[in-house]
């Protein structure tokens, strides 16, 4: 729970709201030793893992947009 508070607080610092799959895409995503590449498709599959319900892909692109637009991660176009 104290990850989650962490999460929302910086959430909230960068101007975004702390929804329920914003939270949990953050555990996702920074929750790691490594850093580690992925798809869209893979980002949606491994959030409807954890959360074991759906997640709307529109969900998962409108927020990768949002973190990318306070730089909170880049996306990278070298393959």
């Amino acid at each position: 729970m104290a990850k989650n508070c962490n999460f929302i607080g910086k959430l909230r610092e960068l101007g975004l709201r702390p929804t329920k799959q914003r939270v949990k895409m953050c555990e996702v995503l920074f929750n790691r030793e490594k850093t580690f590449h992925f798809t869209i498709n893979d980002l949606v599959k491994m959030i409807s893992e954890q959360m074991n319900q759906k997640i709307s892909l529109a969900t998962v692109y409108n927020t990768v947009h949002a973190f990318e637009k306070k730089r909170i991660f880049k996306r990278n176009f070298n393959r």
